[in-house]
């Protein structure tokens, strides 16, 4: 199982936590590695509180790590560092991430509280959903 990521972004502490995370997560689960594998687009993370950004260029089994907030990223997560991680609390069912447990919920009440927005949630569900899958510790 090779993941084949290259971090550029070495600059930002954050990068390696993130690198760590996806790293640790694909390389337990054949399923996400499988999925990882399909993604192709680019996703950015971007804390705002910490002035700290970074962008997932995905390309079917690469992953290019870049600092800020790529313009061609197709889903920008804009958030606080301190909520950031409960997106990686979602569980996935069936495929989708799951918003009908304490962790779901909590998510949702951030998304509809506007302490996490994204965008592309509606225009790219599919590279949104791979990303929530691949980035879930559950």
């Amino acid at each position: 199982m090779e993941l084949n990521i290259t971090n550029n972004a070495a600059d930002v502490p954050f990068s390696f936590i993130v690198q760590d995370l996806l790293t640790g997560n694909i390389e337990k689960s054949e399923a996400k590695f499988a999925v990882y594998k399909k993604m192709r687009g680019i996703a950015a993370i971007n804390l705002q509180d910490i002035e700290t950004a970074i962008s997932l260029h995905f390309n079917q089994g690469k992953l290019t790590i870049e600092q800020g907030v790529s313009p061609d990223a197709a889903v920008i997560i804009n958030t606080q560092s301190d909520k950031v991680m409960d997106l990686n609390m979602l569980r996935v069912r069936w495929g989708l991430p799951y918003y009908f447990d304490e962790a779901g919920r909590n998510v949702l009440g951030l998304l509809f509280g506007g302490k996490i927005k994204i965008k592309g949630l509606l225009s790219h569900p599919v590279l949104l959903t791979r990303l929530t899958i691949i980035m879930s510790v559950m």
